[in-house]
């Protein structure tokens, strides 16, 4: 045991001071010089961070304005020959009311099935409920067929984006129809003989 007690490891040993091969390595990192350059090649990197990141946000503001520009460019071209159709339509002079109208008509269901590839979908509305978070109403009438709340007509049609509300359909609901039991009329309505 005492031999490996007098054997101290080289980085152990005591110094004796600096040898030839310290003086020619220069002075250690931690020295003044050393953190000099340290911080040198520091706020090199950090400036080149800096550079890097401001290239970053204003490339990344270029392709925001490019996609706010041009990212309906793929709806646009599927609607474009829909708007043909109804330029030969509206070019036609000679046929009929009824030819016209069937044109028309396969155009518009042409143009719906274009729109559901892009995620639209028509909110089904008339003989539904009412719900306000669907639908607008836009009149109110009294009506003993069907319960109140009931839509009995569709003034615009509502449209669902991906599942999400686009436009809500403005419908016209049942209300349930003031009952003539005799009970109190509200004031005005009286009528005078």
């Amino acid at each position: 045991m005492k031999d490996r007690e007098n054997e101290l490891p080289p980085a152990e040993a005591v110094a004796e001071g600096p040898t030839a091969q310290d003086v020619e390595a220069g002075p250690p990192s931690g020295g003044e010089a050393g953190e000099a350059d340290d911080a040198a090649k520091l706020k090199e990197q950090l400036a080149y961070l800096a550079a890097e990141f401001e290239n970053f946000r204003k490339r990344v503001a270029r392709e925001r304005e490019a996609q706010a520009a041009f990212g309906n460019e793929q709806l646009l071209r599927a609607v474009l020959p829909f708007l043909d159709n109804l330029e030969r339509a509206m070019d036609q002079t000679g046929p009929s009311v009824d030819a016209l109208l069937s044109g028309v008509r396969m155009t518009h269901d042409l143009f719906l099935s274009e729109l559901r590839k892009f995620g639209l979908g028509q909110l089904p509305a008339q003989g539904g409920t009412f719900d306000p978070s669907l639908h607008e109403a836009v009149a109110s009438v009294p009506f003993s067929g069907k319960p109140g709340g009931t839509i009995l007509a569709e003034a615009r049609k509502g449209y669902l984006l991906h599942g999400r509300l686009l436009r809500p359909a403005q419908v016209t609901v049942a209300a349930a129809p003031p009952e003539d039991g005799g009970g109190d009329a509200p004031a005005g309505s009286e009528e005078r003989a």
